[in-house]
């Protein structure tokens, strides 16, 4: 397959997936509740258009180190509610909005320091407070995400709304969402994409859509991407139970042609939420071009502990290892993108030797995972069958060299292998989360997968030190006790 063939095999199977697990259909949005309040302003439209020629070059990488968003999170409470949101109920929504965004290489990371806010007044919000919440709370160059007990626009209440960008000096990082809507696997993930620029799919009027069902102007009108069909705007009526689109509503080219919208796209105003479960390919390239290119000022704010605290830390729950990869007797030689190392300049073929040196300097436990797309993932180290030595008392480093390995068969065209170590504070469950990460029925690499599966307790790139001249890291086990490095190179 071509990269892009395999990447639209991946959203298909995404699609098929979530759409089988999902076999509860009372999953639907309250009558007197819309889906969204986001509006797409003249300032914002203005603002990405001067980004839709570099979007049209854009081209999707085929790997990359994780992109993390940090989200400060601020719950507005009030006598009268029962405190279900708390960080237990946050962390399982992003674990699940996390599914969708990793196979684009990116993940919103809650802060630990969860906002309580104890404000009667905007527990019941309206869109006309929301300056005067902001100024109090907002956190800059952070997503703040504001979770209340109502959110009201203009009369109507709604499940949540999103900021869109523009000039940067304007730029206001903020997604305001409803309570009982952020464990509804789709709200959360809507206001998110709507954050890296998507528009609904039935674009920027609430009413009408200027797109024709034949997509001659799919590149300027509705949400301007082209692999989404053109959407009137969807209600409960136009959809069946079985998410079939039974409307019979028209586009305006002339022509009496008969809409076919996507009915299970996240970005479509379906209220029948059990049936949205997918983005398109167009929809992935233009979050990921925003995520780094529009919203890349995103910054993880500093530890907030003192030099004192930091040392004591360290010494308590420090995290620290290097890896080597030598391909014969020559070490592998990586630059370091994110926190992915790779080697551009080599390809390697079926069979040629390796082996893995790495030292663990903390007290702590180490493994090694290898693999590539189409073979999966393998356990490199330990070697159960040998009793191999997983974890470091800290007191001396512990070296461990694994191989000689052998460079797997490809059963494709050129692709790309990933060796990952990980130095934990915790032991893990290897063998298990091995088997979950293989089990995952897309079309994903290594990276994507693990992070799929242990990506909640990887501590955030941003606060770890990764080595620029070798595969290098160094960090503090707080909240989250994993630090990956991770190697890649080609083979053919």
């Amino acid at each position: 397959m071509t990269k892009l063939s395999l990447f639209t095999y991946c959203f298909l199977l995404l699609s098929i997936t979530s759409l089988m697990a999902q076999k509860e259909t009372t999953n639907i949005l309250p009558k007197n509740m819309g889906a969204s309040a986001t509006v797409v302003t003249s300032y914002n439209d203005a603002y990405l258009k001067q980004h839709r020629e570099a979007l049209t070059k854009f081209e999707r990488p085929a790997t990359l180190g994780m992109i993390e968003i940090p989200v400060k999170i601020h719950i507005v409470r009030s006598a009268k509610s029962d405190n279900r949101i708390n960080i237990k109920s946050v962390q399982k929504a992003f674990d699940d909005l996390n599914q969708y965004f990793m196979i684009n290489y990116t993940r919103f990371v809650p802060l630990g320091d969860f906002n309580y806010i104890r404000e009667e007044g905007f527990y019941d919000f309206d869109k006309t407070q929301e300056e005067e919440l902001c100024e109090k709370y907002d956190e800059k160059n952070i997503l703040n995400l504001y979770i209340t007990g109502s959110i009201t626009v203009d009369g109507k209440n709604y499940c949540g709304y999103t900021i869109l960008p523009e000039e940067v000096k304007f730029q206001k990082d903020r997604v305001f969402l409803d309570a009982d809507c952020l464990d509804n696997g789709v709200s959360l993930t809507r206001q998110m994409a709507h954050y890296l620029t998507l528009y609904p799919t039935h674009g920027t009027d609430l009413s009408t859509t200027g797109e024709f069902v034949n997509g001659d102007n799919c590149a300027t009108e509705g949400d301007e991407i082209c692999d989404t069909p053109a959407d009137p705007g969807l209600n409960i009526k136009d959809i069946d139970e079985r998410c079939g689109y039974i409307g019979k509503a028209k586009d305006n080219s002339g022509r009496k042609r008969y809409y076919k919208p996507n009915t299970h796209n996240l970005m479509s105003d379906n209220p029948r939420l059990y049936c949205c479960n997918s983005f398109t390919e167009g929809q992935y390239r233009r979050m990921l071009y925003a995520a780094l290119n529009i919203r890349n000022y995103l910054v993880f704010p500093k530890s907030g502990y003192s030099k004192k605290q930091l040392r004591q830390l360290a010494e308590e729950k420090g995290i620290e290892g290097s890896v080597n990869v030598y391909m014969g007797s020559k070490a592998l030689k990586t630059s370091l993108n994110g926190n992915l190392y790779q080697n551009k300049s080599n390809v390697f073929t079926e069979g040629d030797i390796f082996k893995i040196g790495l030292t663990n300097y903390k007290k702590g436990y180490v493994y090694v995972l290898e693999g590539d797309r189409e073979k999966g993932i393998y356990i490199s180290y330990p070697d159960f069958e040998k009793g191999d030595k997983v974890f470091s008392t800290g007191e001396e480093k512990m070296d461990v060299v694994v191989g000689p390995l052998k460079v797997d068969e490809l059963v494709g065209p050129n692709g790309l292998n990933h060796i990952v170590v990980l130095f934990s504070r915790k032991p893990l469950k290897i063998k298990e989360l091995v088997k979950e990460m293989n089990a995952i029925d897309l079309d994903l690499d290594v990276i994507q997968r693990m992070y799929r599966v242990i990506g909640a307790d990887i501590i955030p790139t941003q606060y770890l030190e990764y080595s620029e001249s070798t595969p290098k890291v160094k960090g503090i086990a707080v909240d989250k006790f994993i630090a990956p490095v991770i190697i890649e190179y080609k083979q053919k």
